[in-house]
Formats: structure tokens, C-alpha cells, sequence
């Protein structure tokens, strides 16, 4: 088992994603602790985990503080999962100095504060990985997801910078870029563009499956075995890059 005697903590890891990498940390030994918005919905997300030792909390990205000091009382943990909240799609021009302060908040601050409350216990172990879900925004900029391209972005330099600081003490800090996987969100924002265009949500999909090589979307597990492998021993010379998981969707080297 490859994570057997782990402890992981998969923020936001109640769906989609996040529940993704949940079930595939659970599934090679890890004891998971999943967080989401409601206590109830987490609870269940990490009852129905294979194995056992898993646990939950409730947390508010709204709060990055309150999140740090959730994960403190939770930790310590191995295996990090930085998973965040989206923020609202649209333009640049249309990006208020509120709505950039809003994603900041959301996006990138709860990292940091995480980081700050796991960082120190796994130095102390020599051994540790942080692991952040990003966005093909941070390779090609999104001109509808304004807030989101920018800050990821920066989430990306954070982590760079994190690696360089963090390697010499046996913790890798990667993060998974991945393209269209089939969530609840990303069907969502299908059917915002079809109301768009004026089109239906399978007109949307069957054009986008034409343009990624191995004409699918992607899947949560998908994302969660790729993220399970740098969370492992296997992985301990990868640090401080981005591993695109998208079919080839993005052109980009």
C-alpha cells in the first residue's frame, strides 16, 4: 500500500475533484481527512472512504484564517491536497478591485495559511508533500475567468518559491493542472455557455471533445491518481513544477 501510515488531508475534497483524490489516497492506505463547506457533507465524503482513520471538518475559504486554524487542530498531515474554491467567471475589464481582492482571499491566502499549519511538523519529518490543484489558466490565460487566471497564477509562483525553500527538508510541492474533467462545475459553465451562444449543453461538449486529443473529459479519478503518485515515494525528485492532466487539451508546451 503505498500510503499506508499517512495521514492526508484533502481540502474542498467532498466532490468533484477533491473527492477524486480522496478516494485515491484511501484506496493505497492513507488515512484522509476531507473538508468542505458543510460538516454533515464531509462527514458522509469520508465515511464512504475505503479504509479506515479517515476524518472531516468544516471551513469557510471566505475565512482563510479560520481555515488554517481548522487544519491545525485536524494535523499534523503528510499529504496535503491545496484545493480551493473557483471564483465567478467574466472579463477583465469587468474585474473590480473587489472581485481581485475576493479571489485573492478565496484562492490564495487559505493556501498560504494551510501551508503555514502543516508546513513545520512535516520539516520535522523530513518528509512531506504538498500538492495544489491549479488550472490550465496558468499556462494559457482565460479571457472569460478574469479573477481565476490571475490568481492561480500567482498560487503557482507561491509554490515555486515554497519548493525551493522546502526541498532541502524532504517536502515536494507540486501542483496538478487539469484540463476538462467532468464535474458538477465544469457542467455548469457548459451550460452558461450554451445559454451564450444560444445552443444546447451537448452542442457545447461535442465541440470541445473536438478539440481535445483523446476525445473525452476528463474524470475525478483521473486527477486522483495522478495526484496519488506524487504523493508517494516515487515521486520524492519531482518538485516545484505543474503536471498537466487534459488530455492534450492545451497546446502549450
Amino acid at each position: 500500500m503505498r500510503h499506508q501510515g499517512k495521514r492526508a488531508l484533502v481540502l474542498c475534497g467532498t466532490r468533484g475533484i477533491g473527492a477524486g483524490v480522496a478516494l485515491s489516497l484511501a484506496r493505497r492506505g492513507a488515512a484522509v481527512t476531507v473538508s468542505g463547506r458543510d460538516a454533515d457533507r464531509a462527514a458522509a465524503a469520508a465515511a464512504g472512504l475505503p479504509g479506515t482513520g479517515h476524518g472531516s471538518f468544516a471551513c469557510d475559504f471566505a475565512d482563510p484564517a479560520g481555515v488554517a486554524a481548522a487544519v491545525a487542530a485536524a494535523g499534523p498531515f503528510d499529504i496535503v491536497l491545496l484545493n480551493t474554491p473557483g471564483h465567478p467567471p467574466g472579463p477583465v475589464d469587468e474585474l473590480s478591485a473587489e472581485g481581485l481582492r475576493s479571489a485573492f482571499e478565496t484562492m490564495l491566502l487559505p493556501v498560504r495559511g494551510v501551508v503555514d499549519a502543516v508546513l513545520p511538523g512535516m520539516r520535522r519529518n523530513r518528509w512531506g508533500r504538498l500538492i495544489a490543484i491549479t488550472s490550465s489558466s496558468v499556462d494559457v490565460p482565460i479571457p472569460g475567468l478574469a479573477g481565476s487566471t490571475v490568481v492561480r497564477s500567482a498560487v503557482r509562483s507561491y509554490l515555486k518559491l515554497l519548493a525551493e525553500s522546502a526541498g532541502p527538508d524532504g517536502v515536494t510541492v507540486n501542483h496538478v493542472i487539469p484540463g476538462k474533467v467532468d464535474t458538477d462545475r465544469l457542467r455548469s459553465a457548459d451550460a452558461a455557455a450554451a445559454r451564450r451562444a444560444g445552443t444546447s449543453p451537448d452542442a457545447v461538449r461535442a465541440a470541445t471533445l473536438a478539440e481535445i486529443p483523446v476525445g473525452r473529459y476528463g474524470t475525478p479519478d483521473d486527477v486522483g491518481e495522478l495526484v496519488s503518485f506524487l504523493a508517494g515515494d516515487a515521486a520524492a525528485y519531482i518538485t516545484g513544477t505543474g503536471i498537466r492532466c487534459d488530455g492534450g487539451y492545451v497546446r502549450a508546451f
